[in-house]
């Protein structure tokens, strides 16, 4: 893979070359961004590292012209192949680029792959062609020594024995990049995207196919800050990031410059891929040995979210962690034995559990687990009682027990066994489970429909997600509520759409954002709540506020 580097003072300019274009198609990554020329010759005349660069004409600090009288005066060992870019047409600049090395030209009026995917596959063709062994040899000694970098910084955070089981202190390349890292306070944070679980038809956010562009995102502001880091995938749904402060830094100051980095990376994930972070912030400190420790830690925090809900940052000074397993909230065989007899008051006993360990706060998941193992056992052992097995109750070849794990939050969690105890209780009484409290009934579609009201939701899909029929659920929910389920739904669009209002959010993303397409309907629904329209509202709330 050839590296690129994108050189241009405009961030949606980085942001487009680097999404519109399909970069592996073309045998390259893009590895580096850069918002002026002299920030780009910095990076490239100490690292030496790029393959090809895109480069704006006109930049502040150092334009392009200047970078490239700089690089072919340099005579470095790798020097880069490069694309000018500009805005206007000016054969002069032009000229200039050509005689200063530059191979070819793009003018932004035509940023679309059908323009500039020949241009580029024109430079990787020369690229190929000026490649020498010695080049390609070096290359791949740093691709060798970037990962074992990457090996010796996951093994020093997931494995506390790792720097003994693998001699570290005695290996003088270790030593030698330990190096960088003297003087310096360590700030671990594990960075958790917030994702759709698996085992629920209830989207949250994100999608795994946005991993590599939150990274990219993390990449390109860290390279705004300067800070000295490193980020890491530890795993699927988790990222490393070390972060490095001057050992004079107050904890007070250190405490201020890692809130307003997290707030700016939350914040352009946020607004770019409409994906929460959840993040946790371990203790600083100054030894690499201590790397394990406090990345546990911070792991740990990021956890939370199983308790606390998606997207917010941990800390430790503001967060207690429970460190020993939590009570059992009911007891499980009282539920059970009901629930055979064909008792109803089983509903209340599960709820009532349900309800006790939501009201424990600050708990993650692996910290909870054995609670919940011990439902799923109660479960199996009454399945295996009345000759049955999961496949009866469940619609996936999986264990139970591998199901549980992986579920991020707690609510979908406690859904999924709610449905999943329902199922029993109609796998042995089919006729009790249809006699189900209707307040009950009610406030079990209350809560989905709060989580889902802002995406495509129909009577009849809550209908079939609760298990009964749309007639019976509409009287029940009329009888409880006082209003039809359509405008319940509505109500809570609306509420949201009037908040979302106050922002500067513009108004065809609100309308899509509360779940209506078509923003002129939005429009008409708003004013008939409002009485008036989306943006008078907008209006008369700027003039309050004044």
């Amino acid at each position: 893979m050839f590296r690129v580097m994108i050189v241009d003072d405009e961030p949606l300019v980085r942001l487009a070359m680097s999404a519109i274009i399909p970069w592996s198609d073309l045998d390259c990554e893009v590895v580096a961004e850069a918002a002026d020329g002299h920030e780009a010759w910095e990076r490239i005349s100490r690292q030496q590292d790029i393959d090809l660069m895109i480069v704006d004409m006109t930049m502040p600090i150092m334009d392009a012209l200047t970078l490239l009288s700089k690089l072919q005066e340099a005579n470095l060992a790798v020097s880069p192949v490069s694309i000018v870019l500009s805005a206007y047409s000016d054969f002069d600049f032009v000229r200039k680029a050509f005689l200063l090395g530059a191979v070819d030209y793009i003018k932004k009026a035509n940023l679309d792959p059908e323009h500039i995917i020949p241009v580029i596959e024109k430079a990787v063709n020369q690229l190929k062609e000026n490649t020498i062994s010695s080049a390609r040899l070096n290359k791949d000694n740093r691709d060798a020594d970037l990962k074992q970098r990457e090996s010796w910084l996951r093994g020093l955070l997931c494995d506390k024995d790792y720097m003994y089981s693998h001699n570290l202190t005695q290996d003088d390349a270790f030593s030698q990049w330990m190096l960088q890292f003297a003087n310096f306070q360590h700030v671990l944070i594990s960075v958790m995207p917030d994702k759709q679980n698996p085992l629920t038809n209830m989207t949250l956010q994100g999608s795994s196919d946005n991993d590599v562009h939150v990274i990219r995102i993390i990449k390109q502001g860290m390279e705004i800050v300067k800070h000295p880091y490193e980020l890491l995938q530890i795993q699927e749904d988790e990222l490393a990031l070390l972060l490095c402060f001057e050992s004079s830094t107050s904890f007070l100051n250190l405490r201020g410059h890692v809130m307003e980095l997290l707030d700016s990376l939350r914040n352009t994930v946020k607004n770019f891929l409409n994906v929460s972070l959840s993040i946790g912030v371990a203790e600083s400190c100054t030894d690499w040995r201590s790397w394990h420790l406090r990345y546990s830690q911070a792991s740990s925090l990021a956890s939370l979210r199983f308790s606390e809900g998606p997207g917010r940052v941990y800390y430790p000074e503001t967060v207690s962690l429970h460190d020993k397993q939590l009570p059992t909230p009911y007891d499980y065989t009282v539920m059970m034995y009901l629930m055979e007899k064909g008792d109803s008051k089983w509903q209340q006993q599960l709820y009532t559990g349900l309800n006790q360990l939501c009201d424990m706060s600050n708990v993650t998941l692996e910290n909870s687990l054995p609670i919940y193992e011990e439902l799923i056992w109660n479960i199996g052992a009454l399945l295996h009682a009345k000759g049955m097995n999961w496949t009866h109750v469940i619609e996936t070849r999986r264990r139970p027990y591998e199901i549980v794990e992986q579920f991020t939050f707690r609510e979908d969690l406690h859904q999924w066994i709610e449905k999943l105890v329902f199922r029993l209780a109609d796998l042995l009484h089919p006729d009790k489970i249809r006699e189900e409290n209707p307040q009950r009934l009610v406030e079990r579609v209350k809560r989905y429909v709060e989580k889902n009201y802002c995406s495509s939701i129909t009577l009849g899909q809550v209908s079939e997600w609760a298990q009964v029929t749309e007639s019976h659920l509409s009287k029940q929910f009329v009888k409880e509520t006082g209003e039809h389920f359509i405008e319940y739904v509505t109500k809570l669009r609306i509420n949201e759409a009037t908040r979302l209002i106050e922002t500067d959010m513009k108004m065809y993303e609100i309308a899509v954002k509360v779940g209506y397409e078509n923003p002129e309907h939005f429009s008409r629904v708003f004013k008939k709540y409002r009485g008036m329209s989306p943006q008078k509202y907008r209006d008369s709330y700027a003039r309050k506020k004044d």
